[in-house]
């Protein structure tokens, strides 16, 4: 039997992106095809990814689908406009991110633009699925502060359609290589991974605070820093590096998956600092190795960690580091508490709900 024909567009293609489609187009019952833009020049994929996926592939633009799938930095409303062939082909959006959610201290002048690249494309779609409740709501709350800001003839009921045509839909991740097992006993010393990119988004200032009050209390703790660099490091981080070496065994990008699973694997606790972050897959990967996770507890990361794992997020970075300290104070006294039952989560329990997800 033929399988469907069907087209997915990825318009910041990253890492995590790209594990994403991967899974997708490996694992649902259709005959695939895939264009994907490079992560670079985010400003410009918001806009101008319509011109850019013909640039690409102009040939599979032009094809005819059962089924169009796009991610959220893809304008699909465009898309679906200037390629004839796409105008009734049946439409998913994927969120991975939306762009309501930026912190207030760090949004950029050009996110309403891209916010209405996000509303528009959602309008158009089919069917809305997200990654975490935490994406869907802070979407479809952005979208009616957004109409709040209209001066006169709003459409009614818009958020509602919104929603009633929403789902959640988590990102994947890899069963873990091998089962660790722990035992709530004291704990002599800690090894804590924060495995984010090296960018402003993942608050490198509140790890930094994190690093001092370790180091004013001279608890035994030591770190492996890892995640992607760019051109620009945060001074926060070259702080961290140039006056805390002896608590850093590893500062850099771990290209090699196995070396990763084997920083994991050596590490008792994963940190997260994030204050922009939609579904957490570093966080939740380390944990799938046996990790326990010590994350804020904002962002996704309540809905799906429980109180025990979360330390108090909320106000200055110092007062946020007291209470990450706190509970790491109170772990090395009394034992690590077990890791977080993620099988949920995994390849191979999601693979029945994608397939469901993407019918029509």
């Amino acid at each position: 039997m033929t399988q469907p024909q069907a087209l997915l567009l990825s318009g910041y293609h990253a890492l995590s992106q790209k594990h994403w489609a991967d899974f997708v187009t490996q694992n649902t019952p259709y005959h695939w095809q895939q264009i994907a833009l490079p992560p670079r020049y985010f400003s410009w994929r918001m806009r101008g990814a319509p011109l850019s996926v013909a640039a690409l592939s102009n040939e599979k633009m032009s094809a005819n689908y059962e089924l169009l799938l796009a991610t959220s930095s893809i304008d699909l409303s465009v898309v679906q406009s200037l390629y004839p062939n796409l105008r009734n082909t049946p439409s998913i959006l994927y969120f991975h991110e939306n762009q309501f959610a930026y912190p207030k201290q760090n949004t950029p002048g050009s996110v309403v633009d891209w916010q209405m690249v996000n509303l528009y494309s959602a309008l158009r779609a089919d069917k809305l699925l997200f990654n975490t409740e935490f994406n869907r709501s802070s979407f479809l709350g952005g979208v009616e502060a957004l109409l709040k800001k209209m001066p006169d003839l709003v459409p009614k009921h818009l958020v509602e359609s919104l929603s009633n045509k929403s789902a959640l839909l988590p990102v994947p991740i890899p069963a873990p290589a091998s089962t660790r097992t722990r035992r709530a006993e004291q704990t002599k010393a800690l090894k804590i991974i924060w495995n984010h990119r090296w960018e402003w988004d993942k608050n490198p200032e509140l790890l930094l605070c994190i690093f001092k009050q370790i180091e004013a209390l001279k608890l035994p703790v030591t770190f492996i820093l890892t995640g992607q660099k760019f051109r620009t490091i945060p001074d926060a981080l070259l702080e961290i590096c140039n006056s805390y070496e002896s608590r850093i065994e590893q500062a850099d990008f771990i290209e090699s998956v196995e070396e990763y699973r084997q920083a994991l694997a050596q590490a008792d606790i994963v940190l997260s600092t994030a204050d922009h972050e939609f579904q957490g897959i570093a966080v939740m990967e380390a944990v799938s190795e046996g990790c326990i996770p010590l994350l804020p507890n904002r962002l996704s990361y309540p809905n799906i960690f429980t109180a025990d794992y979360l330390y108090a997020g909320t106000g200055s970075n110092e007062k946020q580091a007291l209470a990450a300290v706190k509970k790491l104070s109170h772990w090395l006294k009394h034992g690590l508490p077990d890791a977080p039952d993620l099988t949920g989560y995994y390849e191979q329990s999601l693979i029945a709900t994608y397939r469901e997800a993407l019918e029509f």
